[in-house]
């Protein structure tokens, strides 16, 4: 079925996850390696080389965008789903907060939302260029708050994103530094945002309706389609958790995030934005009945599999969960277990995002366990070649 390793961040020993991961024109990953249970910790921007098997600890960025944690502040904690790769080789970043000052246990944002000190200094806006290694700081917006999803328009040099904790979709422009506030989705953030051939951006609402921002009119708008529900919740909330683009650019392959008591219950699900139809592919184990059941990490395989993690309940194990990557065949639904998360010494509770790299392998990125890691999937497809295709990289965090 193929092969599976782990990429341990054990020079990071605090560190506990990883929440952004994406793939650099030039082959490389890139991923925010982040802290969110120790006081002090900023995310660490790291490289891993699939040609050499190396890993390069580039830069803390709090500390490169002048904004240290080791004064009390709330420290930038996170670039959550907030990196994307542009075809000019550099990363376009929106950070987020999490991790408490260090001189706290735990941060909550109302806590520090009027101290002069240990406030969050708001979601700070970034470019690292993967050729030379140079950090642009394109400064911060919306003071108090952080970015857990951002989508990147390259033609129109937008950036979208949505803010956290008051739930605003904002539009930054990263070449004259302008942002628009377009309106407030709801509670609860989604978790993804994506594009169209236009580079109009959808998201979900709290309530599970599909929402669009138009780049022309500068507006968003609804568009009567819902994402899918789990017959195990009672209520409407729900938002999405993780989208893919299909092959075909026509639409999106996406997970559904609910919001109620048990937020997990994960549905596939594809949304054809042509046409404004929404499929609905089920649960992502067949007759699974696991209400903490999570689903996310949607990633096509070069087989043209897509590839995802679902979680199930265990525990006899470390970790009250366990991660197993499935694929499914888009053609015909049918979905197949592959295997657990587990190298032999750690095992996965719960995974953020995938990528791939242009051999084929593919990228999941942990989060819970300490050091944090990577696990690398190997399909069995023949022969491995070069296939440098930096158009499916997805263009969203």
């Amino acid at each position: 079925m193929g092969k599976l390793k782990s990429v341990v961040f054990d020079a990071l020993p605090e560190h506990e996850t990883c929440w952004s991961l994406t793939t650099a024109p030039n082959g490389k990953i890139y991923i925010g390696v982040c802290g969110e249970l120790t006081g002090g910790l900023s995310v660490f921007l790291v490289q891993y080389d699939p040609e050499t098997e190396t890993t390069e600890y580039l830069l803390d960025v709090g500390e490169a965008l002048g904004h240290s944690a080791r004064f009390g502040a709330t420290p930038i904690s996170k670039v959550h789903y907030g990196m994307i790769p542009g075809h000019d080789g550099k990363l376009y970043c929106a950070t987020h907060f999490s991790g408490p000052p260090v001189t706290d246990v735990v941060w909550r944002p109302w806590q520090t939302w009027d101290d002069p000190v240990r406030m969050a200094c708001g979601l700070c806006l970034f470019t690292y260029d993967t050729s030379n290694g140079h950090l642009e700081n394109l400064g911060s917006i919306c003071p108090n708050e952080g970015c857990r999803a951002a989508g990147f328009a390259e033609r129109r040099r937008l950036m979208y994103i949505v803010t956290w904790p008051r739930n605003h979709f904002v539009v930054f422009n990263v070449g004259t530094g302008d942002f628009f506030d377009a309106g407030r989705l709801g509670n609860t953030n989604p978790l993804s945002i994506w594009t169209d051939e236009q580079e109009n951006a959808y998201t979900v609402d709290d309530l599970g309706e599909i929402i669009c921002y138009d780049a022309e009119e500068r507006r968003l708008h609804e568009t009567g389609i819902k994402i899918p529900k789990s017959p195990f919740c009672r209520e409407e909330n729900r938002s999405i958790y993780d989208a893919v683009r299909s092959p075909d650019g026509n639409g999106i392959y996406g997970s559904v995030w609910n919001l109620e008591y048990m937020p997990f219950a994960g549905h596939l699900f594809y949304y054809d934005m042509k046409n404004n139809e929404i499929r609905d592919y089920g649960p992502g184990k067949k007759g699974s009945a696991d209400k903490k059941s999570h689903l996310s990490s949607l990633v096509f395989g070069e087989d043209g599999f897509l590839y995802y993690v679902v979680s199930e309940e265990d525990m006899h194990r470390r970790l009250g969960c366990r991660m197993y990557l499935m694929r499914m065949n888009t053609e015909n639904g049918e979905k197949e277990e592959i295997g657990a998360l587990d190298d032999g010494q750690w095992h996965s509770e719960y995974v953020a995002k995938a990528t791939f790299d242009f051999k084929g392998n593919l990228y999941f990125a942990d989060t819970n366990n300490r050091p944090t890691r990577l696990y690398v999937y190997r399909p069995e497809t023949g022969e491995r070649r070069l296939v440098n295709d930096f158009s499916k990289i997805r263009n969203w965090g």
